[in-house]
C-alpha cells in the first residue's frame, strides 16, 4: 500500500507542478508585455502605486514557471511549496483589493492544495529530492 501512497502523492505534486508551469509559461512565452499592461490597467483604480503593480506583475509568472517546474520534478519541493504559497498570498491580496471574491475563493483552493502537498511530504518518494537524499545517505 505504501507504493500507492507514494505514486498518489507524485501525481498530486506533479499536477500542481504542471498547472503552475503552464500558468506562468503561457504568459512568459506569450505576449508578456500585454499581460503586464493588463495588470496595470486592472489595478489602476486601487491605491497601489503603479511601480508596485508592475513589480508584482513581473514577479508572478516567472515564479509560477520556475517553481512549477521544480515542483513537477520534485526538486527543492519544500522550498517550491513555500514560494508558491507566497505567490498565492500576493495573488489573493490583489484580487481581494479588486473585490473579486470568487477568484479569491478559487485561489484559496490552490493554497489548500499546496498545504496538502507540504503536509504529506513524507510521501515524496518519486522525486529528485528523494533520489538525492538516498544518494547522500548511502555515502555515510
Amino acid at each position: 500500500m505504501q507504493n500507492y501512497k507514494d505514486l498518489n502523492y507524485f501525481f498530486l505534486r506533479a499536477v500542481m507542478g504542471i498547472n503552475m508551469t503552464i500558468h506562468g509559461g503561457v504568459r512568459l512565452f506569450g505576449d508578456y508585455d500585454a499581460f503586464i499592461s493588463k495588470m496595470e490597467k486592472m489595478f489602476a483604480p486601487t491605491f497601489l502605486p503603479n511601480i508596485l503593480i508592475n513589480i508584482g506583475a513581473n514577479f508572478i509568472s516567472p515564479v509560477e514557471f520556475v517553481f512549477g517546474i521544480l515542483l513537477l520534478i520534485g526538486f527543492k519541493t519544500k522550498i517550491s511549496i513555500l514560494v508558491l504559497n507566497l505567490n498565492m498570498m500576493l495573488l489573493i491580496s490583489g484580487v481581494c483589493l479588486l473585490q473579486k471574491w470568487e477568484l479569491a475563493g478559487l485561489q484559496m483552493a490552490y493554497v489548500l492544495y499546496l498545504f496538502f502537498i507540504g503536509n504529506y511530504i513524507e510521501f515524496n518518494k518519486i522525486s529528485i529530492d528523494h533520489l538525492l537524499n538516498k544518494k547522500g545517505n548511502s555515502n555515510e
